[in-house]
């Protein structure tokens, strides 16, 4: 049991490291946008496409890598989604034109939304369903640490080096620990810790079919959570993507200060996602159904708390001084936590309503709503500046998708419980059966013995 555990640690730890590196892709340029709009004689709205671009066709694409998630080795397929994204991104730093920059930044999103089906489908198969909200809890603070990191390798050596070096720095990591992947990472058994084979030590045997996509909506959580997904990260697309801007140009702050009142923003983030998946885990044992409702009034309140952040009236430089510049963070702190404490409950609702034979592929899915939304956010934030004039009137506008999201959390609450006592009794059933298939081959055996 012991060695189990120090297994399941090992394989938790190598997705956070690969994780954290991959995500500082995704945000490393967001420091830099004023640099590489000046060089390329580009507006706001290039930039937000380029953004948008980058989510959407990494989310189309990671459908097909979650199938494969479903019929093949995990291990290879997480080696090759680290290949695909690592190489591309450690040659944006050579682009000399921008069509050149869109066409790395393109390539380097397919890598990253690669890694998110696997990495669930693994978290899956490790843990039980009462076990699961903190883990999620895990990959999403990786998800978070290493947006923050990227920005912070920008934010604080690009006055230095340039825009393109950043992108060097945050992608030559993951290239050297592919080798020790190949070599330690061990792939768990699929369905090890579903209820009923987890005590019957029987093995989860499946059929993956292409038609099997079609049934996945037929899970009202499913649906509702994939729909909450395209509301609920448009702000999330908009307001990360161009914070450290909108800090430069409305708020007087130089790079350095912008990037110190992202980090506390970010921190805020990091609470929320520690303190939502394990209170979630708490929520769930006790009552299902009160999960996505938490979670609902959570993202309302985080909705006004974040339009107070754009609405602030500070100016670096005036009359604010240090005391002004924390209660301004301060703010930010609270507001980012409130709105992270959802994400890693919604990941563990898709986990605990879906077969292992689904969560690669229900993983890609939610994947591509959740990069919608991100990649749309991107660019309605880019072109909203461009139209409003501001970009403090135009990320307070996507914070509004909110609250179309905590709507629908509410309404999967109806659902959510329903549908995962019928998923356990489903998993006994079929634990049973195997089981009973087992015994019947055995006495076969030695009937002809």
């Amino acid at each position: 049991m012991e060695e189990v555990l120090k297994e399941r640690r090992r394989i938790v730890l190598f997705l956070f490291l690969l994780l954290v590196i991959l995500n500082a892709d995704q945000m490393v340029m967001s420091p830099v946008i004023g640099m590489i709009e000046k060089e390329f004689n580009i507006t706001d709205s290039h930039i937000g496409l380029v953004g948008g671009v980058f989510s959407i066709v990494g989310a189309l694409i990671s459908l097909i890598w979650g199938y494969l998630t479903d019929k093949y080795s995990r291990k290879w397929l997480l080696v090759s989604s680290i290949l695909v994204g690592e190489i591309p991104c450690l040659l944006t730093a050579i682009s000399g034109s921008y069509g050149e920059f869109f066409f790395w930044r393109v390539l380097t999103g397919i890598g990253i939304g690669a890694s998110f089906p696997i990495s669930y489908s693994l978290v899956g198969d490790l843990f039980s369903h009462k076990e699961r909200g903190k883990v999620v809890s895990i990959l999403g603070l990786a998800a978070t640490a290493g947006s923050i990191i990227g920005m912070l390798v920008a934010g604080y050596t690009a006055n230095i080096f340039g825009w393109r070096i950043p992108f060097i720095l945050v992608s030559a990591p993951n290239l050297l620990l592919i080798p020790l992947i190949i070599n330690v990472l061990e792939e768990p058994r699929r369905g090890a810790s579903e209820e009923g084979f987890s005590e019957a030590g029987v093995e989860y045997s499946y059929v993956t079919k292409l038609s099997d996509y079609a049934q996945l909506v037929r899970v009202k959580t499913n649906l509702l959570l994939f729909l909450q997904g395209i509301a609920g990260t448009i702000p999330w697309g908009a307001i990360p993507y161009f914070m450290i801007e909108f800090f430069r140009r409305e708020k007087s702050m130089d790079l350095n200060q912008a990037t110190t009142m992202f980090l506390l923003f970010a921190l805020g983030s990091i609470v929320g996602n520690v303190v939502g998946g394990f209170t979630g885990e708490k929520i769930y044992r006790r009552s299902k159904k009160m999960v996505p409702f938490v979670s609902a009034i959570t993202t309302i309140l985080g909705v006004f708390l974040t339009v107070s952040v754009f609405r602030y009236p500070y100016t670096s430089g005036v009359s604010n001084g240090a005391l002004g510049f924390l209660t301004f963070g301060m703010l930010g702190f609270i507001a980012a936590a409130m709105d992270s404490y959802t994400g890693p409950n919604v990941k563990m609702m898709l986990l605990n309503v879906n077969e292992p034979k689904d969560r690669g592929r229900i993983f890609s899915i939610f994947n591509l709503t959740d990069s919608v939304g991100t990649g749309i956010g991107r660019f309605v934030g880019g072109s909203l500046s461009v139209a409003l004039g501001t970009l403090g009137a135009a990320l307070e506008v996507t914070a509004y998708f909110w609250l179309a999201c905590g709507f629908l959390l509410m309404l999967s609450a109806w659902y959510f419980e329903i549908e995962v006592e019928a998923l356990n009794k489903k998993m006994r059933a079929l634990a049973m059966e195997r089981a009973n298939q087992v015994v019947n081959a055995q006495a076969s055996d030695e009937q002809r013995e």
